[in-house]
């Protein structure tokens, strides 16, 4: 996952200003799948990157796809949403992830209606996704 980082940044993706309240911390953190990684910073900002399966076992490559995000939790749904350079457009891209505190997992629903579960992986970032969540923050404010 660590090629990812570099990919993100690549994407130009900025993210946006958001007021809304910090998330708890069982909530922030790293979240994955054998597919898939989710992390989110206390303060709703984070990156969520996937992949395709490998085509074959003695094929590794597969596209991958990166992207930031924010978060904002309602109860046990936390809600989101991509956060895309300025003038994007953002309609019927957000996603939804019910919180089930037994596994811990969200259980996750994009555009398309497919849900996928992300299992906790820490609560902590890895130093990569924080660094390129202050990058993303500072293109956006204009540092």
């Amino acid at each position: 996952m660590k090629r990812l980082i570099p990919l993100l940044l690549a994407g130009a993706c900025h993210l946006a200003a958001h007021a809304a309240g910090p998330l708890p911390a069982h909530v922030a953190g790293s979240w994955g799948s054998a597919q898939t990684v989710m992390y989110l910073q206390a303060d709703g900002d984070g990156l969520m990157a996937g992949s395709a399966p490998p085509a074959n076992e003695a094929d590794n490559a597969r596209p991958i796809i990166g992207f930031p995000v924010h978060a904002t939790l309602d109860g046990d749904t936390l809600l989101l949403r991509p956060s895309l350079p300025n003038g994007a457009p953002v309609e019927n891209v957000a996603m939804t992830c019910r919180y089930d505190a037994a596994a811990p997992a969200f259980t996750c629903t994009g555009p398309d209606k497919t849900p996928f579960v992300l299992h906790r992986l820490g609560a902590t970032l890895p130093a990569e996704a924080t660094s390129t969540i202050a990058g993303l923050k500072a293109q956006q404010n204009g540092s």
